[in-house]
C-alpha cells in the first residue's frame, strides 16, 4: 500500500511539474509576442547563415561607420551619435547577438564569435569594406579583435576607454567580477537558456519600465526595457561568462596595421561611494591612463591617445566622439595627418 502510494504522489508531482513548465513556456511565448508588438523593429534584420542579425544604416558614403557597443545593450544606444556621423559617411548600429532585434547566438560568445558575427552581417547586408570602427568598452575589445581577423577590412579606428586584458591583473579586486570556472561555462550557458525558455527569467526579473506604454517611454527607457528581455539577459550572460577568453584573444592582437586611430581615454575615475575604494580607483586610473590605454595606439602607426581631462568611464563627450570620427574618416579619405 506505501509503494502504490508512493507511485501515485511522484507521478503526480511529475504531473505538475509538467505543468507548471509548460505553463511557463506558453508564458514566455506570450512574452516574446508582445515584446515584438511593444517594440517595432528599428533597423532590417539580416541572414547570417540560419539566424539574424539587426543593423539600421543612414547617410552615405565610404568609408562606412560601424558603431560597436560597449556593454549590455542594443546598437539603438547610438541613437544620438549615429545622425551626426551620417552627415559625412554612411553610419551603422547593429545588435549583438541576443540584442535587441537580434537572434541568440550559438555559445561561446567571445570577442572572436562577435566579430565573426560582425563580419558575415556586414557582407550580408552590402555595407562594403573597408570600415571606420567606433568601439566603446568591450566594444572596443571586440573591434580590435575584428581588426587581428580582417585587418584588410580596417580602414580607421575610435577606440572609446576601451577594454583591455590587463584589468584583470592591473584593476583592484572590486572592480572585477567573479569569474567561473571553465568547466562551468557551458553548463551556465545552458541554465540560463533553459530559464528563459520557461518563463523563469520574464517572472524574474523586473524592469523600471515595465508595463509602461512605449509610446509614453523615452528613448533611454526604451533601452532599458530592451535591455531586461530574457534574451538580452541570455546574450549578456554569454559573453559575461566567457569574458577572460574574450581578453585572451584581444592580447594576441598587438599590431593591426596602419591606419588612422584615436583612443580617446577618460581622465577621471568613477565615483564609488565610498573613500578607501575611490582613492584605489584613482591610484588604478593613473595606470590606466599612462600604462594600459597607451598600448592600444601600438595597434597602428597612425595612432594617438586624448586623455580626457574631466571625464569617467560613461561620460566622454558626445562632441570629441562625433570630432574624432570626422577627423578620421577625414584622413582615410584624404590620407593626410591628424593633428
Amino acid at each position: 500500500m506505501l509503494k502504490r502510494r508512493l507511485k501515485i504522489a511522484l507521478r503526480s508531482f511529475a504531473v505538475l511539474i509538467a505543468l507548471v513548465l509548460g505553463a511557463g513556456i506558453v508564458y514566455e511565448q506570450i512574452g516574446r509576442r508582445r515584446d515584438r508588438a511593444r517594440f517595432p523593429q528599428i533597423g532590417r534584420s539580416v541572414d547570417i547563415g540560419g539566424r539574424t542579425l539587426n543593423i539600421f544604416c543612414s547617410g552615405a558614403g565610404a568609408p562606412s561607420v560601424i558603431f560597436e557597443s560597449g556593454g549590455p545593450g542594443p546598437g539603438l544606444e547610438w541613437e544620438a551619435f549615429q545622425p551626426e556621423a551620417a552627415k559625412f559617411t554612411q553610419a551603422c548600429w547593429y545588435d549583438r547577438a541576443g540584442e535587441g532585434w537580434s537572434d541568440l547566438g550559438p555559445f561561446p560568445r567571445t570577442s572572436k564569435a562577435i566579430a565573426k558575427d560582425l563580419h558575415e552581417l556586414l557582407k550580408g547586408a552590402g555595407v562594403p569594406a573597408p570600415y571606420v570602427f567606433v568601439g566603446a568598452s568591450f566594444g572596443g575589445l571586440n573591434s580590435r579583435v575584428y581588426g587581428g581577423l580582417y585587418p584588410n577590412e580596417v580602414a580607421g579606428m575610435i577606440l572609446i576607454d576601451s577594454a583591455h586584458e590587463d584589468e584583470l591583473r592591473r584593476a583592484p579586486k572590486f572592480f572585477l567580477g567573479r569569474t567561473a570556472p571553465r568547466f562551468l561555462w557551458h553548463p551556465l550557458q545552458m541554465a540560463f537558456e533553459a530559464a528563459a525558455f520557461v518563463g523563469l527569467l520574464r517572472l524574474t526579473q523586473s524592469s523600471p519600465t515595465q508595463g509602461k506604454d512605449p509610446s509614453q517611454m523615452t528613448r533611454d527607457e526604451i533601452i532599458e526595457a530592451l535591455r531586461h528581455r530574457p534574451k538580452s539577459i541570455v546574450g549578456n550572460a554569454s559573453a559575461g561568462i566567457v569574458l577572460p577568453e574574450s581578453f585572451a584573444e584581444g592580447a594576441s592582437v598587438t599590431r593591426i596595421g596602419d591606419f588612422p586611430l584615436i583612443v580617446l581615454t577618460a581622465g577621471q575615475s568613477l565615483d564609488f561611494g565610498d573613500a578607501e575604494l575611490n582613492r584605489e580607483a584613482a591610484a588604478y586610473q593613473q595606470v590606466w591612463i599612462h600604462e594600459i590605454q597607451p598600448k592600444l595606439v601600438g595597434l597602428s602607426t597612425r595612432g594617438r591617445q586624448i586623455v580626457v581631462p574631466n571625464a569617467n568611464h560613461g561620460s566622454i563627450p558626445q562632441e570629441l566622439i562625433i570630432s574624432s570620427i570626422r577627423d578620421v574618416v577625414t584622413e582615410v579619405r584624404d590620407g593626410t595627418a591628424i593633428h
